[in-house]
Protein backbone atom coordinates (compact mmCIF):
# COMPACT_ATOMS: atom_id res chain seq x y z
CA UNK A 1 0.00 0.00 0.00
CA UNK A 2 1.32 3.34 -0.72
CA UNK A 3 0.45 6.50 1.33
CA UNK A 4 -0.51 9.62 -1.04
CA UNK A 5 -1.04 12.88 0.56
CA UNK A 6 -4.41 14.44 -0.50
CA UNK A 7 -3.66 17.12 -2.11
CA UNK A 8 -1.64 15.13 -4.22
CA UNK A 9 -4.47 12.38 -5.47
CA UNK A 10 -6.32 15.55 -6.37
CA UNK A 11 -3.97 17.12 -8.48
CA UNK A 12 -3.07 14.24 -10.65
CA UNK A 13 -6.77 12.55 -11.03
CA UNK A 14 -7.63 16.94 -12.15
CA UNK A 15 -4.89 16.28 -14.66
CA UNK A 16 -6.16 13.76 -16.16
CA UNK A 17 -9.91 14.30 -16.13
CA UNK A 18 -8.59 17.91 -17.93
CA UNK A 19 -6.60 15.98 -20.39
CA UNK A 20 -9.41 13.87 -21.32
CA UNK A 21 -12.05 16.65 -21.70
CA UNK A 22 -13.27 17.46 -18.61
CA UNK A 23 -13.61 21.73 -17.37
CA UNK A 24 -11.26 22.54 -14.89
CA UNK A 25 -13.83 23.59 -12.78
CA UNK A 26 -15.94 20.23 -12.78
CA UNK A 27 -12.47 18.31 -12.91
CA UNK A 28 -11.79 19.60 -9.73
CA UNK A 29 -14.88 18.97 -8.28
CA UNK A 30 -14.52 15.52 -9.33
CA UNK A 31 -11.03 14.92 -8.03
CA UNK A 32 -11.60 16.06 -5.11
CA UNK A 33 -14.96 14.40 -4.76
CA UNK A 34 -12.83 11.07 -5.35
CA UNK A 35 -10.18 11.72 -2.88
CA UNK A 36 -12.17 12.52 -0.59
CA UNK A 37 -14.28 9.37 -0.15
CA UNK A 38 -11.33 7.44 0.12
CA UNK A 39 -9.78 9.63 2.80
CA UNK A 40 -12.64 8.85 5.02
CA UNK A 41 -11.68 5.28 4.55
CA UNK A 42 -14.18 4.63 1.88
CA UNK A 43 -11.32 2.73 -0.50
CA UNK A 44 -13.49 0.73 -2.98
CA UNK A 45 -15.39 3.60 -3.80
CA UNK A 46 -13.20 6.90 -4.28
CA UNK A 47 -9.68 6.61 -5.95
CA UNK A 48 -9.87 2.62 -6.92
CA UNK A 49 -12.86 3.46 -9.46
CA UNK A 50 -11.19 6.66 -10.72
CA UNK A 51 -9.62 4.88 -13.91
CA UNK A 52 -13.58 3.27 -14.59
CA UNK A 53 -14.65 7.00 -14.79
CA UNK A 54 -11.45 7.54 -17.76
CA UNK A 55 -12.99 4.43 -19.30
CA UNK A 56 -16.09 6.09 -19.32
CA UNK A 57 -15.46 9.13 -21.20
CA UNK A 58 -12.82 7.67 -23.55
CA UNK A 59 -15.59 5.14 -24.38
CA UNK A 60 -18.41 7.28 -24.67
CA UNK A 61 -20.44 6.08 -22.22
CA UNK A 62 -20.20 9.05 -20.14
CA UNK A 63 -20.36 12.95 -21.98
CA UNK A 64 -17.52 15.05 -20.02
CA UNK A 65 -19.29 17.75 -21.33
CA UNK A 66 -22.82 17.43 -20.14
CA UNK A 67 -24.77 19.69 -17.78
CA UNK A 68 -27.99 17.92 -15.92
CA UNK A 69 -31.65 20.34 -16.54
CA UNK A 70 -34.79 20.00 -15.14
CA UNK A 71 -37.16 18.62 -16.84
CA UNK A 72 -40.24 19.00 -14.84
CA UNK A 73 -40.96 20.69 -11.48
CA UNK A 74 -44.17 21.06 -8.85
CA UNK A 75 -43.59 22.31 -5.65
CA UNK A 76 -41.01 20.36 -3.64
CA UNK A 77 -40.58 17.92 -6.49
CA UNK A 78 -38.20 18.08 -9.54
CA UNK A 79 -37.86 15.64 -12.29
CA UNK A 80 -33.85 16.02 -14.04
CA UNK A 81 -32.00 14.76 -16.54
CA UNK A 82 -28.54 13.62 -16.30
CA UNK A 83 -27.67 13.76 -19.85
CA UNK A 84 -25.38 10.74 -19.41
CA UNK A 85 -22.86 13.35 -18.01
CA UNK A 86 -20.24 12.52 -15.08
CA UNK A 87 -22.08 10.74 -12.09
CA UNK A 88 -20.60 12.79 -9.41
CA UNK A 89 -21.30 16.08 -11.33
CA UNK A 90 -24.85 15.16 -11.99
CA UNK A 91 -25.64 13.85 -7.91
CA UNK A 92 -23.63 17.26 -6.74
CA UNK A 93 -25.94 19.06 -8.56
CA UNK A 94 -29.61 17.08 -7.08
CA UNK A 95 -28.29 17.23 -3.81
CA UNK A 96 -28.00 21.20 -3.59
CA UNK A 97 -30.73 21.15 -5.14
CA UNK A 98 -32.95 19.23 -3.00
CA UNK A 99 -31.57 21.05 -0.19
CA UNK A 100 -32.55 24.46 -1.49
CA UNK A 101 -35.74 22.95 -2.48
CA UNK A 102 -36.27 22.25 1.10
CA UNK A 103 -35.42 25.07 2.54
CA UNK A 104 -38.66 27.24 0.80
CA UNK A 105 -41.06 23.46 1.22
CA UNK A 106 -39.64 21.71 3.74
CA UNK A 107 -39.21 18.19 2.46
CA UNK A 108 -37.93 17.76 -1.72
CA UNK A 109 -37.31 15.36 -3.67
CA UNK A 110 -34.98 15.50 -6.97
CA UNK A 111 -35.18 12.49 -9.48
CA UNK A 112 -32.78 11.86 -11.80
CA UNK A 113 -32.31 10.01 -14.63
CA UNK A 114 -29.67 8.93 -17.77
CA UNK A 115 -27.31 9.60 -15.27
CA UNK A 116 -23.88 7.75 -14.55
CA UNK A 117 -21.84 5.99 -11.24
CA UNK A 118 -21.84 8.66 -8.28
CA UNK A 119 -19.05 7.11 -6.61
CA UNK A 120 -20.05 6.58 -3.12
CA UNK A 121 -23.81 7.38 -2.11
CA UNK A 122 -22.49 8.55 0.96
CA UNK A 123 -20.86 11.32 -0.04
CA UNK A 124 -24.47 13.55 -1.00
CA UNK A 125 -25.92 11.66 2.88
CA UNK A 126 -22.85 13.60 3.86
CA UNK A 127 -24.07 17.01 2.25
CA UNK A 128 -27.27 17.46 2.99
CA UNK A 129 -26.93 16.19 6.82
CA UNK A 130 -24.07 19.10 7.17
CA UNK A 131 -26.52 21.34 5.69
CA UNK A 132 -28.70 20.74 8.91
CA UNK A 133 -30.85 18.17 6.72
CA UNK A 134 -32.02 14.33 6.88
CA UNK A 135 -31.49 13.05 3.96
CA UNK A 136 -32.57 9.85 1.79
CA UNK A 137 -30.76 9.01 -1.11
CA UNK A 138 -30.80 5.91 -3.19
CA UNK A 139 -29.52 4.63 -7.14
CA UNK A 140 -30.41 1.95 -9.05
CA UNK A 141 -27.78 -0.03 -10.85
CA UNK A 142 -27.77 -2.44 -14.07
CA UNK A 143 -29.13 -6.20 -12.51
CA UNK A 144 -26.30 -8.15 -10.80
CA UNK A 145 -28.27 -9.38 -8.03
CA UNK A 146 -30.81 -12.12 -7.74
CA UNK A 147 -34.37 -11.89 -6.22
CA UNK A 148 -34.47 -13.84 -3.33
CA UNK A 149 -35.24 -17.16 -4.75
CA UNK A 150 -34.28 -17.32 -8.18
CA UNK A 151 -31.52 -17.92 -10.61
CA UNK A 152 -31.62 -14.90 -12.68
CA UNK A 153 -30.43 -11.41 -12.57
CA UNK A 154 -33.43 -9.15 -11.55
CA UNK A 155 -32.02 -6.53 -8.88
CA UNK A 156 -29.15 -3.92 -8.94
CA UNK A 157 -27.35 -3.65 -5.82
CA UNK A 158 -29.23 -0.34 -5.10
CA UNK A 159 -27.25 1.34 -2.75
CA UNK A 160 -29.37 3.18 -0.05
CA UNK A 161 -28.16 6.34 2.23
CA UNK A 162 -29.57 7.83 5.14
CA UNK A 163 -28.01 10.72 6.84
CA UNK A 164 -28.92 12.35 9.84
CA UNK A 165 -27.54 16.24 11.05
CA UNK A 166 -25.85 16.20 14.15
CA UNK A 167 -23.28 18.66 15.94
CA UNK A 168 -20.77 15.92 17.09
CA UNK A 169 -20.83 14.41 13.64
CA UNK A 170 -23.57 13.24 11.44
CA UNK A 171 -24.92 9.44 11.85
CA UNK A 172 -24.70 8.29 8.10
CA UNK A 173 -25.96 5.02 7.09
CA UNK A 174 -24.58 3.63 3.30
CA UNK A 175 -25.49 0.20 2.38
CA UNK A 176 -25.67 -1.68 -0.14
CA UNK A 177 -28.59 -4.15 -0.55
CA UNK A 178 -26.23 -6.90 -1.95
CA UNK A 179 -25.14 -9.68 0.70
CA UNK A 180 -22.07 -7.52 -0.36
CA UNK A 181 -21.30 -4.69 -2.93
CA UNK A 182 -18.89 -5.37 -5.71
CA UNK A 183 -16.95 -2.93 -4.20
CA UNK A 184 -15.86 -4.92 -1.59
CA UNK A 185 -16.16 -8.05 -3.57
CA UNK A 186 -12.93 -6.21 -5.90
CA UNK A 187 -11.26 -5.62 -2.89
CA UNK A 188 -11.43 -9.14 -1.31
CA UNK A 189 -10.25 -10.57 -5.24
CA UNK A 190 -7.48 -8.22 -5.35
CA UNK A 191 -6.09 -9.34 -2.07
CA UNK A 192 -6.93 -12.67 -3.14
CA UNK A 193 -9.45 -13.49 -0.46
CA UNK A 194 -12.76 -15.58 -0.37
CA UNK A 195 -15.31 -14.10 0.90
CA UNK A 196 -16.04 -15.14 4.93
CA UNK A 197 -20.13 -15.66 3.84
CA UNK A 198 -21.47 -16.93 0.33
CA UNK A 199 -21.58 -14.05 -1.59
CA UNK A 200 -23.40 -15.43 -4.95
CA UNK A 201 -23.93 -17.82 -7.53
CA UNK A 202 -20.99 -19.19 -9.93
CA UNK A 203 -21.34 -20.62 -13.53
CA UNK A 204 -22.58 -23.74 -12.10
CA UNK A 205 -25.50 -22.39 -10.20
CA UNK A 206 -23.54 -23.11 -7.16
CA UNK A 207 -23.54 -21.18 -3.93
CA UNK A 208 -20.02 -18.88 -3.96
CA UNK A 209 -17.74 -17.19 -1.61
CA UNK A 210 -15.16 -16.84 -4.54
CA UNK A 211 -15.33 -12.96 -5.71
CA UNK A 212 -14.31 -12.84 -9.01
CA UNK A 213 -16.69 -16.37 -9.50
CA UNK A 214 -19.36 -14.41 -8.21
CA UNK A 215 -18.37 -11.17 -10.33
CA UNK A 216 -18.37 -13.07 -13.79
CA UNK A 217 -21.64 -14.14 -12.71
CA UNK A 218 -23.20 -10.79 -11.93
CA UNK A 219 -25.51 -12.87 -9.74
CA UNK A 220 -24.59 -11.30 -6.36
CA UNK A 221 -27.08 -12.64 -3.01
CA UNK A 222 -29.48 -9.97 -2.04
CA UNK A 223 -29.47 -8.61 1.75
CA UNK A 224 -31.88 -9.53 3.81
CA UNK A 225 -33.96 -12.19 1.96
CA UNK A 226 -36.85 -12.22 0.74
CA UNK A 227 -37.24 -8.66 3.14
CA UNK A 228 -34.16 -7.48 1.49
CA UNK A 229 -35.26 -8.58 -1.91
CA UNK A 230 -38.89 -6.07 -1.26
CA UNK A 231 -37.12 -3.43 -0.10
CA UNK A 232 -34.40 -3.21 -3.14
CA UNK A 233 -37.05 -4.05 -5.69
CA UNK A 234 -39.74 -0.61 -4.39
CA UNK A 235 -36.34 1.34 -4.43
CA UNK A 236 -35.78 0.63 -8.00
CA UNK A 237 -39.25 1.27 -8.90
CA UNK A 238 -39.49 4.54 -7.03
CA UNK A 239 -36.26 5.63 -8.63
CA UNK A 240 -37.27 4.67 -12.40
CA UNK A 241 -40.63 5.60 -12.33
CA UNK A 242 -40.62 9.18 -10.58
CA UNK A 243 -37.77 10.06 -12.61
CA UNK A 244 -38.80 8.08 -15.68
CA UNK A 245 -35.73 6.71 -16.11
CA UNK A 246 -34.42 3.31 -16.48
CA UNK A 247 -34.69 0.39 -14.35
CA UNK A 248 -32.38 -2.34 -13.57
CA UNK A 249 -34.08 -4.38 -15.69
CA UNK A 250 -33.11 -1.38 -18.55
CA UNK A 251 -29.77 -1.00 -17.85
CA UNK A 252 -28.93 -5.25 -17.55
CA UNK A 253 -26.79 -5.86 -20.55
CA UNK A 254 -25.12 -2.00 -21.80
CA UNK A 255 -21.83 -2.59 -21.76
CA UNK A 256 -19.59 -0.83 -19.67
CA UNK A 257 -19.48 0.70 -15.92
CA UNK A 258 -23.04 1.64 -14.45
CA UNK A 259 -24.37 4.45 -16.84
CA UNK A 260 -27.91 5.60 -18.40
CA UNK A 261 -29.06 4.55 -14.43
CA UNK A 262 -31.71 6.53 -12.07
CA UNK A 263 -31.05 8.11 -8.59
CA UNK A 264 -33.23 10.31 -6.16
CA UNK A 265 -32.36 12.61 -3.44
CA UNK A 266 -34.53 13.85 -0.61
CA UNK A 267 -33.93 16.07 1.78
CA UNK A 268 -35.96 16.86 5.19
CA UNK A 269 -35.94 20.15 6.71
CA UNK A 270 -37.13 19.43 10.19
CA UNK A 271 -35.03 22.04 11.88
CA UNK A 272 -37.19 24.50 9.86
CA UNK A 273 -39.79 24.03 12.71
CA UNK A 274 -37.53 22.26 15.40
CA UNK A 275 -35.52 22.99 18.02
CA UNK A 276 -32.43 21.37 16.71
CA UNK A 277 -30.98 20.98 20.28
CA UNK A 278 -33.95 18.50 20.80
CA UNK A 279 -33.72 16.36 18.10
CA UNK A 280 -29.71 16.24 19.09
CA UNK A 281 -30.72 15.58 22.57
CA UNK A 282 -33.09 12.73 21.45
CA UNK A 283 -30.68 10.88 18.74
CA UNK A 284 -27.85 11.12 21.45
CA UNK A 285 -29.97 9.04 23.77
CA UNK A 286 -30.45 6.40 21.30
CA UNK A 287 -27.38 6.86 20.64
CA UNK A 288 -25.49 6.26 24.14
CA UNK A 289 -27.66 3.68 24.48
CA UNK A 290 -26.56 1.57 21.65
CA UNK A 291 -22.75 2.42 22.56
CA UNK A 292 -23.22 1.06 25.61
CA UNK A 293 -25.13 -2.09 24.50
CA UNK A 294 -22.51 -4.79 25.45
CA UNK A 295 -20.94 -6.34 22.36
CA UNK A 296 -21.60 -10.43 21.71
CA UNK A 297 -19.01 -12.68 22.07
CA UNK A 298 -16.90 -12.39 19.06
CA UNK A 299 -18.08 -8.86 18.16
CA UNK A 300 -16.17 -5.63 18.61
CA UNK A 301 -17.78 -2.75 20.75
CA UNK A 302 -20.36 -1.57 18.68
CA UNK A 303 -20.58 1.84 17.01
CA UNK A 304 -23.13 3.95 14.95
CA UNK A 305 -23.14 4.26 11.30
CA UNK A 306 -20.57 6.95 9.87
CA UNK A 307 -18.61 6.78 13.66
CA UNK A 308 -15.42 6.36 12.19
CA UNK A 309 -15.61 8.74 9.92
CA UNK A 310 -14.27 11.52 10.95
CA UNK A 311 -10.81 9.48 12.67
CA UNK A 312 -10.65 7.85 9.89
CA UNK A 313 -10.26 11.20 7.85
CA UNK A 314 -8.20 12.92 9.97
CA UNK A 315 -5.44 10.20 10.01
CA UNK A 316 -5.46 9.72 6.51
CA UNK A 317 -5.10 13.70 6.20
CA UNK A 318 -1.89 13.70 8.68
CA UNK A 319 -0.76 10.10 7.45
CA UNK A 320 -1.82 10.21 3.58
CA UNK A 321 -4.46 8.18 1.55
CA UNK A 322 -3.83 4.58 1.92
CA UNK A 323 -3.74 3.34 -2.08
CA UNK A 324 -3.46 0.14 -3.31
CA UNK A 325 0.21 0.50 -5.90
CA UNK A 326 -1.63 -1.62 -8.58
CA UNK A 327 -4.31 1.11 -8.93
CA UNK A 328 -2.51 3.85 -8.38
CA UNK A 329 -0.16 2.83 -11.21
CA UNK A 330 -2.88 2.39 -13.04
CA UNK A 331 -3.76 5.56 -13.07
CA UNK A 332 -0.63 7.18 -13.63
CA UNK A 333 -0.18 5.45 -16.73
CA UNK A 334 -3.72 6.33 -17.94
CA UNK A 335 -2.53 8.97 -21.32
CA UNK A 336 -2.82 12.36 -20.91
CA UNK A 337 -5.08 12.41 -24.01
CA UNK A 338 -8.53 10.70 -25.13
CA UNK A 339 -8.14 7.29 -26.49
CA UNK A 340 -10.38 4.59 -27.63
CA UNK A 341 -10.25 1.58 -25.01
CA UNK A 342 -11.45 -1.92 -24.46
CA UNK A 343 -9.87 -2.14 -21.04
CA UNK A 344 -11.18 -3.93 -17.95
CA UNK A 345 -13.98 -2.50 -16.41
CA UNK A 346 -12.93 -4.07 -13.38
Amino acid sequence: MLRIKYEDAVKTMERKLIAHGVGAERARLVAETAASISLDGIYSHGINRFKRLILSIDSGICDPLATPSCTAAFGGFERWDGNHGIGIVNAMACTDRAITLARTHGVACVSLRNTNHWFRGGTYGWRIAEAGMIGIVFTNTKSNMVYHGTLDRVLGTTPLVIALPRSEGPVVADVSLGEYSYGKLQLADMAGKQMPKPAGYDSNDQISTDPMAVMKEARLLPLGEYKGSAINLLLDLIASSTSLGNSACDVRDISGDENAISQTFLAINSRAVNDPKEEEAIANRLLAHLLYARPAIGFPAPRYPGQNVLKTRAENTEQGIPVENSVWQAILELPDAPHSTSGSWL
